[in-house]
């Protein structure tokens, strides 16, 4: 059963996250030319998910959305909610193959950014429009009785963004992997209603296509923090979150945002309160 599969041993593979973290968390790998613009950053996201009952072939089919809201200071001066950073708008498809597979598709999905202010130049940057289709599939794998979940997530979108005093949208790719252990502090399993657990992860995205030219690598964030599950298919989390990005055409400046991330997801729609839901189980 893949529960059950051997995997790195839990304090092994909590230092090798601790290293992960200390080198994401530093602007030491950044070589002496490039400039590191520091920022204070709130982010939220809410999202809600239904795998409907009716089976087909291996799996269930299912629907959720999702929408995100971000906060940031200026020239890294004042509040993380001073300025606006960005809210986005995302539908998806879900096909959930097991208890510990998932593929879904994001049709189309609409963002709007302010870019982060770290020079007197940025306060000029007016906001701009983004539009995405995004592929994403994730497997996870449980240990320790259900105690502890390891989640892979692989995303691949497309990526059409409005460029300034121009009237066509630059088209590129990009590639995300993310890594995530989640471990329950309190309770026996990952679905167990009232349970609260602690989690790590670290994702990496790369652009892709012929209109990038230097920032191959786009950016890696980091995520620490605890949840708390209720109503049976509701989980609330606080984290702590690291985000290097590139920023220009120049590959010689990166934007560094830390700051404060809340979340609110809901599993399972039709599941709200109750005792127990069916063996499927949906979660990221």
């Amino acid at each position: 059963m893949l529960q059950n599969a051997s995997l790195v041993p839990f304090p092994k593979l909590l230092l090798y996250l601790s290293l992960l973290a200390l080198l994401a968390a530093s602007p030491a790998w950044a070589q002496n030319a490039k400039i590191v613009y520091p920022h204070r950053v709130f982010w939220h996201k809410s999202e809600v998910n239904e795998i409907f009952d009716r089976k087909v072939g291996p799996g269930y089919l299912g629907v959720g959305f999702d929408f995100v809201y971000r906060r940031k200071n200026v020239l890294n001066e004042g509040s993380m909610f001073r300025a606006p950073l960005r809210e986005s708008f995302r539908p998806w498809l879900h096909y959930q193959f097991s208890q510990y597979a998932r593929f879904s598709v994001s049709p189309l999905g609409y963002m709007n950014t302010n870019e982060y202010v770290g020079k007197p130049e940025d306060l000029l940057r007016a906001p701009f429009q983004e539009w995405r289709t995004t592929f994403q599939f994730f497997h996870h794998i449980k240990q320790w009785e259900g105690r502890i979940m390891h989640t892979w997530r692989y995303r691949y979108e497309l990526r059409w963004q409005e460029q300034a005093n121009a009237s066509d949208y630059r088209y590129f790719n990009r590639f995300r992997f993310r890594y995530r252990i989640r471990a329950v502090l309190k309770g026996e399993d990952f679905y167990e209603n009232n349970m609260i657990y602690a989690a790590v992860s670290n994702e990496i995205g790369l652009n892709i296509g012929k209109n990038v030219v230097y920032n191959t690598f786009n950016q890696n964030r980091l995520y620490a923090g605890v949840g708390y599950r209720f109503l049976n298919s509701v989980r609330a989390e606080v984290r702590y979150v690291n985000r290097y990005r590139t920023r220009g055409a120049t590959g010689l400046e990166f934007d560094h945002g830390q700051g404060l991330m809340i979340g609110l997801y809901i599993d399972q729609l039709s599941g709200l309160g109750k005792e127990h839901t069916r063996s499927v189980r949906f979660t990221d």
